[in-house]
């Protein structure tokens, strides 16, 4: 599938942008989540959602969860380490 088929639009809310951030003890942020979230298409897999997100952002890609809400299918993408997923989110250019 054409990656811009697969990824309808990213989820930006409050609890996906704490989901980006990595641990900083120094500011008192323990968890390192390095997510990404995002309304997909309902027939993508997510190996289809791995290798859209890989080839869109550059990066790779550790884990894919999705779920069926309301808004469509939603996917959580977990960046493998060494990625950021705030310098993923700038080139959305979600913040």
């Amino acid at each position: 599938m054409d990656p811009y088929d697969v990824i309808i639009m990213p989820w930006i809310t409050e609890k996906s942008l704490e989901a980006r951030r990595h641990a900083d003890p120094d500011i008192g942020y323990f968890q390192n989540n390095n997510r990404l979230e995002f309304i997909v298409d309902a027939k993508a897999t997510k190996a289809d959602v791995r290798e859209a997100v890989e080839r869109l952002f550059d990066v790779k890609v550790a884990k894919v969860n999705t779920r069926i809400t309301k808004n469509g299918k939603h996917a959580t993408v977990k960046l493998a380490a060494g990625y950021d997923a705030e310098e993923a989110a700038l080139k959305l250019g979600a913040f």
